[in-house]
């Protein structure tokens, strides 16, 4: 057996697949240089620095909205599903297109493609500041969701080019910190700005951000280009995009349609035939977008199903969150943005804590427990109510929060552990598409039950009003409250009522988001091997494969 090759200065064996030490790399000058040089260079932490920026956005993108969701209604009259769409719209690109601009980094460039996503992000950034209807926010909302799917998966993707195999979990930690720390400044941010500003003031603040990071990457981030052997899977991309987004609509519309109404079912239909044909060509075709096939590699395929888990439980709980703390419990939108921070720094926390267990105990037992975490935390949010105190509504987020952590920084490190340099495009576009489609079924599942729960609780509360106010009032709990504001007195009853409703409502759809995670947990317990997640001397990973056959 051949001793494994130790990095200069670093400890322990590196796997073939990230020995790109002979690589010849093109600096933002022009010239080229090895990846040795650039992994010596200091410029690659201000590099690392400016990837941060660039996630930074989509960190704060993920939670300022939330607190925004009253004044969307009050300003573009946003109904339910409207307000579902703003998220999903951002998302579902997001989710659809991170595959194909994780493939096209390792073929065009990445250094290129990341500069453009966030010009992409910045215009779409800018177009939501002024727009007047529901429909133009969800069309600025999709176009932002086409900059994310750039921006994530090429920063993550510049991270093997910039940093050498010893210092990747660093600068993965790092990059990671930058996602979370979008988090707290979302909701802080959000509700300052609402309380000085107009509501697109919350997508003005993108813009200076985005502005600086790709000046600086002009000058910082070096170009690099992985391995173009074939075809780009256009076919692919298509159903993925079409199944995805059918599946989704017939979800969000399902509330105002019926769960069995011909619309839902035929819409349902139609996106699962789509992801059907779509996996059945992944599976054919010699040089697909997604190799279906390394689902069956157990580590990575379990990895990936708890991050889906994480992205549904934590995108439809915060859905949730914001207009419980808001409608309900009367908070400022400042004062919404404060108590939302304790779900977030516990992701931190629960973050810090992965760092520490997974080298010691393996992937599978901290993901696991990070699972059953999540569950219980949303038990323990749906035992709050309409006149919960501050600090039950703060403590009962935390285990929620531990979870996501715990499990988010560890499943992450697991699937990409083994991915060679030239295909790592390709990993990061694979693991952070299925993060983001758990949050498009987050909220378009159970933010459909909740929505299906509040309109049946509030039909004959609102029997008496008129048609187009019960139309209104039924919709959201914000609107309830409007127009119970308008009936003087007599609507104190209906303001009440409406607040219970959505408490009530909200309770469904936590326990049933704890049961699917519960049940799916389970399935990653059995699914992911015990053991660390790196690949070994003894097998090393072909690097002239598709990332996710040796992953």
């Amino acid at each position: 057996m051949p001793t494994p090759r130790t990095e200069s200065g670093g400890e322990g064996p590196v796997p073939p697949c990230f020995d790109t030490s002979q690589s010849r790399i093109k600096t933002p000058k022009g010239g080229a240089v090895s990846a040795v040089a650039v992994w010596n260079s200091p410029k690659r932490w201000w590099a690392l620095a400016v990837l941060v920026m660039c996630v930074l956005v989509n960190g704060l993108d993920a939670t300022i909205l939330y607190v925004a969701m009253p004044e969307l209604v009050d300003a573009l009259g946003a109904s339910n599903s409207d307000l579902q769409w703003f998220h999903n719209a951002y998302l579902l690109v997001f989710a659809s297109l991170m595959l194909p601009f994780g493939v096209l980094a390792d073929r065009v460039g990445r250094k290129r493609l990341l500069l453009a996503g966030l010009a992409v992000f910045g215009l779409a950034s800018g177009f939501a500041t002024v727009v007047d209807s529901s429909g133009s926010l969800i069309f600025a909302r999709a176009l932002m969701g086409l900059g994310a799917a750039i921006v994530t998966p090429v920063s993550l993707a510049m991270l093997p080019v910039l940093f050498a195999p010893r210092e990747r979990a660093r600068a993965l930690a790092v990059w990671s910190a930058g996602v979370a720390l979008g988090l707290p400044i979302g909701p802080l941010a959000g509700g300052w700005l609402l309380e000085h500003f107009w509501w697109g003031s919350v997508f003005l603040i993108n813009i200076p951000i985005l502005v600086v990071a790709m000046v600086a990457g002009l000058f910082l981030f070096p170009e690099h280009r992985g391995v173009r052997e074939h075809a780009f899977d256009w076919q692919g991309a298509v159903l993925s995009v079409l199944g995805l987004g059918a599946l989704t609509f017939a979800l969000t519309r399902a509330p105002e349609d019926g769960w069995l109404s011909g619309r839902t079912l035929g819409g349902s239909a139609i996106g699962l035939l789509l992801l059907g044909l779509f996996v059945l060509r992944e599976r054919t075709t010699p040089h697909p977008l997604l190799n279906v096939r390394a689902f069956g590699e157990r580590r990575f395929g379990a990895s990936v199903l708890a991050l889906l888990l994480v992205h549904f439980a934590m995108t439809g709980f915060l859905f949730m969150l914001s207009p419980y703390l808001q409608a309900v419990l009367g908070n400022s939108s400042l004062g919404t943005g404060v108590r939302m921070l304790p779900v977030v720094l516990a992701v931190m926390i629960g973050a810090g804590a992965a760092e520490r267990l997974a080298p010691r105990v393996g992937p599978r037992g901290p993901v696991v427990t990070g699972l059953l975490l999540m569950c219980s935390g949303l038990l323990v949010f749906s035992t709050t109510g309409v006149a919960s105190s501050e600090l039950a509504v703060a403590l009962c987020q935390v285990p929620l929060g531990i979870g996501i952590g715990l499990t988010l920084a560890i499943a992450m490190h697991t699937a990409l552990a083994t991915a060679s340099d030239d295909k790592s495009g390709e990993a990061s576009g694979i693991t952070s598409a299925f993060r983001q489609v758990g949050g498009v079924i987050g909220v378009a599942v159970l933010g459909s039950v909740l929505s299906t729960g509040f309109r049946d609780d509030m039909k004959p509360l609102v029997a008496g009003l008129p048609a187009e106010a019960a139309d209104v009032a039924k919709d959201t709990v914000g609107a309830a409250l409007a127009v119970a504001e308008k009936l003087g007195p007599q609507g104190r009853a209906l303001a009440e009522a409406a607040r219970r409703a959505y408490v009530d409502s909200m309770d469904t759809a936590l326990i049933g988001g704890a049961v699917v995670v519960f049940v799916l947990a389970a399935v990653v317990f059995g699914w992911m091997p015990r053991g660390g997640a790196t690949p070994t001397a003894e097998t090393p990973a072909d690097p002239s494969r598709p990332v996710t056959e040796h992953v």
